[in-house]
């Protein structure tokens, strides 16, 4: 099981952690860790201290996301992503925030930061107690694979699909294609195209290999211009979406992870 650090526990502790050379290959990183916020800025800024700790000690806990999720595929490995969309809400909240840093030269570096988000109607729940219409979105760590959109477009290394007018995503549970992309309508399934939120996207990878029935469909990192919940998505602007996506390479292992904090973010 993965070890859990409070960020209470202040930025000297987070730095003492940070600089020992044995904690540093442990977490596969030879990255330099004063980046993304400088260590003074650290000690005045509660907020980005949070993102800044959660960032740095994921691969801690990247291990117990990963065992409590139902899918069996535990690849590709989260502790070598070079890229990460960190979402943080606080436990019954429908809001949150939203952080991307990606490493670049042997730095991380802070793409978009602060980046306000929805959460489904109901808040965060972990992801192996999603359930199919509960209204929760789904905390854990999920890789960055699929973009969906309607234009044509160039990814760095990650599979982009162009939606087409027959386009569908099946969210019914007793369908053989639960949760998987299909080509041509069938009973219950969504259409993905003429919908402002799914004129681009990235699939959140929860319970897509494989797919049981019932544990939830359709979680996408989506646009999202209304001033209430979702129905269990991430919903952002879409501006901030492009610049996400435009960053994205799928070289740097890139992974999504959506994590519950009790401290203000």
């Amino acid at each position: 099981m993965g070890r859990w650090f409070e960020p209470s526990r202040g930025s000297g502790l987070v730095i003492g952690h940070l600089e020992s050379s044995k904690l540093r290959k442990f977490f596969s990183f030879s990255l330099k860790i004063s980046t993304i916020f400088p260590t003074s800025f650290l000690y005045f800024s509660k907020k980005s201290l949070i993102a800044y700790t959660i960032l740095c000690l994921i691969p801690f806990f990247a291990v117990s996301f990963a065992n409590s999720l139902p899918n069996s595929s535990k690849t590709p490995i989260f502790s070598q992503s070079e890229q990460i969309i960190l979402i943080l809400g606080k436990p019954g909240n429908t809001q949150g925030k939203l952080y991307f840093f990606a490493a670049d030269g042997g730095e991380w570096k802070e793409i978009v930061s602060r980046v306000p988000v929805w959460f489904g109607r109901s808040g965060l729940i972990s992801a192996d107690k999603k359930r199919e219409g509960d209204g929760f979105t789904p905390s854990g760590s999920f890789p960055v694979k699929r973009v969906f959109g309607y234009t044509r477009r160039s990814m760095r290394n990650l599979e982009y699909t162009q939606i087409r007018r027959k386009d569908h995503w099946s969210d019914a549970s007793n369908s053989k294609h639960y949760n998987q992309f299909i080509r041509n309508y069938e009973k219950g399934a969504t259409s993905l195209w003429n919908s402002p939120i799914y004129q681009l996207f990235i699939a959140i990878e929860h319970n897509t290999n494989p797919s049981i029935p019932g544990y939830g469909s359709m979680i996408f990192l989506h646009p999202w211009d209304e001033t209430k919940p979702t129905s269990g998505c991430v919903g952002l602007k879409f501006s901030d979406l492009e610049t996400i996506i435009q960053n994205l390479n799928g070289n740097k292992n890139p992974f999504i992870l959506i994590v519950e904090s009790e401290e203000e973010i």
